[in-house]
C-alpha cells in the first residue's frame, strides 16, 4: 500500500510542478496561437470536461473493486490509494486555486484580497495556474463522488443528529465524552455536508466563468457568478484553516498521519474509532 501511495505522491507532485512551470513558461506554440489564458482556449476548456469524466470513471472502478478493511496484526488500513488520490489531488488543487486567486485578486464588495498582479499581462500566468488547479480539483472531486456512490456505504460520511449534538457540540464545545466514533469522526461528518455544498457552489459558478470564455454569456450573469465564486472560495479557505487548526489544537494526529501512510495502529483505532474498530472485527467496513 505504501508503495502505491508513494507512486501517487510522485504523480501528484509532478502534476503540480508541471502546472506551475507551464503556467509561467507556456510553450511558444501556445503563446503564438493565443496570448491570453488557457481558459480562452476552447480545446483546453473541453479538456476539463475530459478530466472530470476520467476522474469519475476511475472513482467508479475503485468503488466497485474496493476491498474490505481488515485488522492485520498491529496495523489497520484506513485509506487506500484511491482515498489518497481523491483527498490530496483535491487539496493541492484547492491550495493552488486559492494562491492564484489571491494573486489575481478576490473581490468581496466591501473588501478586496489582492490583486498582486497589476497588469493584464501579469494576470495571464496566475490565471493559467488557476486552470491547472481546477484540473486537479475536478479530477479529485469527481473521483471522490464516483468512489463514494459506487462503494454504497453512504453512512460513512452522512451525519445524523447525534453526530451534530453529541459528537460535535457535546464533545468539542461542552467537552463531554463521546465514544460513538466511526471511521470518520462525528466532527468530520458534521462539516462534510456544508463543505460539499460550498464546494458545489464554487464548482458551478466556476463552470459559468469558464463557459463565459467560450460562449458569449450575459455580462451581468457571469459577473454575479464571479462575485459568488469569490465569496464561496473565501468560505473554502476558512473551512480549510479551521480543518487544519482542529487537527493541531485537538491533536488528531493518528488520523492525520494516516492520510500520508494509509494506515493506523490497531490500538489507536480501538481508542479513537471504537465503532469502526467493532466493524473491522466483523469485517463489515470497506477502506
Amino acid at each position: 500500500m505504501l508503495k502505491k501511495i508513494i507512486i501517487a505522491t510522485v504523480v501528484l507532485l509532478v502534476a503540480v510542478a508541471a502546472g506551475i512551470f507551464f503556467a509561467y513558461f507556456p510553450p511558444e506554440s501556445f503563446t503564438a496561437l493565443n496570448n491570453a489564458s488557457l481558459f480562452d482556449n476552447e480545446i483546453a476548456c473541453w479538456a476539463l470536461v475530459g478530466v472530470s469524466v476520467v476522474g469519475f470513471a476511475l472513482g467508479a472502478a475503485r468503488g466497485l473493486l474496493k476491498k474490505k478493511s481488515e485488522i492485520q496484526g498491529n496495523i489497520v488500513t484506513r485509506h487506500g490509494v484511491g482515498s489518497f488520490v481523491s483527498h490530496w489531488f483535491t487539496a493541492f488543487g484547492i491550495f493552488m486555486a486559492i494562491a492564484s486567486g489571491i494573486i489575481m485578486g478576490m473581490y468581496f464588495g466591501f473588501w478586496t484580497l489582492g490583486p498582486f498582479a497589476k497588469t493584464p499581462s501579469a494576470i495571464a500566468s496566475p490565471l493559467n495556474l488557476h486552470y491547472f488547479a481546477v484540473a486537479l480539483i475536478v479530477f479529485g472531486a469527481f473521483f471522490f463522488v464516483a468512489d463514494y456512490l459506487f462503494t454504497r456505504h453512504f453512512s460513512l460520511l452522512i451525519p445524523n443528529m447525534q453526530d451534530y449534538i453529541k459528537g460535535f457540540i457535546g464533545k468539542y464545545m461542552l467537552r463531554r465524552p463521546w465514544k460513538q466514533e466511526e471511521k470518520y469522526l462525528s466532527s468530520q461528518k458534521a462539516v462534510f455536508l456544508p463543505y460539499m455544498l460550498i464546494g458545489l457552489v464554487v464548482l458551478l459558478t466556476g463552470t459559468i466563468k469558464v463557459a463565459s470564455h467560450v460562449w458569449p454569456l450575459n455580462a451581468s450573469f457571469w459577473g454575479w457568478a464571479t462575485v459568488l465564486h469569490d465569496y464561496f472560495a473565501a468560505f473554502i479557505l476558512l473551512f480549510t484553516c479551521v480543518h487544519v487548526l482542529v487537527i493541531i489544537v485537538l491533536g488528531h494526529w493518528p488520523a492525520f498521519w494516516s492520510w500520508f501512510t494509509g494506515s493506523m495502529k490497531t490500538h489507536e483505532v480501538e481508542h479513537e474509532h471504537p465503532v469502526w474498530y467493532e466493524d473491522l472485527q466483523t469485517k463489515t467496513n470497506k477502506s
